[in-house]
């Protein structure tokens, strides 16, 4: 870990609708007191969050407050490009959901190097939801295998999916359960009730780390295992 506070770099979509708010907001509040946070977007600059995710949760106070007062990260975000081969600057790497990581980020050539510079150095791997996708397509050159093979793993749920259809109309490239499913071996896992908060933390025996949430309510839950994992200590103790 890095000598000072742990750095963890954030990555959000450049694509419309956007990143999902609460997967944003939540993590961030809990590490943003302890880590030094740098937010990537697949193009860099002004990268907003879906709009209809900042509508339904006005009234969640961390989101509300993250989404005032907190503008500058995304709408001067870096790109994501930029960051390969940078992996020894940062601790952790997380991916943020939401439908615009689909279209964007997700099976980018940039997220692919980045994520396996990440691997190499046994950085600390993590997503939520959509973003837990970024990591079912990857390889470990070396083995040909997935990099998350043989660990568990959530991402957001057919079910869910299925669900929010009627609501979003988004039709999405792939099915993230489906795809975990087939990269991780059979480990992929959610929730026994459809947008219930779950988050996985899977540890392999040489040394790497993958923290995945399900969804939007698996946000602080994320946070705090990424946090538990830095520090190596329960969060609030």
């Amino acid at each position: 870990m890095s000598a000072a506070k742990p750095a963890v770099l954030m990555v959000i979509s450049s694509h419309k609708p956007g990143w999902y708010l609460p997967e944003l907001a939540h993590p961030f509040d809990i590490l943003e007191p302890y880590c030094n946070i740098t937010i990537a977007s697949h193009l860099g600059g002004d990268a907003p969050p879906d709009q209809k995710s900042v509508e339904l949760f006005k009234n969640d106070e961390i989101c509300a407050r993250f989404y005032e007062t907190k503008q500058d990260l995304w709408k001067n975000s870096q790109k994501l490009e930029d960051f390969k081969g940078n992996a020894e600057r940062f601790d952790a790497i997380c991916f943020i959901g939401g439908y615009g990581p689909m279209f964007d980020v997700i099976d980018s050539k940039a997220a692919e190097e980045v994520i396996l510079d990440f691997y190499n150095q046994k950085k600390l791997l993590s997503g939520i939801c959509h973003g837990s996708a970024a990591f079912a397509h990857v390889r470990d050159p070396s083995s040909g295998k997935f990099i998350i093979d043989g660990h568990k793993a959530v991402g957001v749920s057919n079910k869910e999916c299925e669900l929010l259809f009627p609501a979003t109309g988004v039709v999405e490239p792939w099915s993230v359960e489906t795809e975990l499913d087939k990269a991780t071996g059979g480990k992929y896992e959610k929730a026994e009730n459809p947008f219930d908060g779950h988050v996985v933390v899977s540890k392999s025996a040489d040394g790497r780390t993958f923290i995945t949430g399900q969804n939007p309510a698996s946000g602080l839950g994320l946070g705090k295992a990424i946090y538990e994992e830095l520090f190596g200590k329960t969060y609030g103790a």
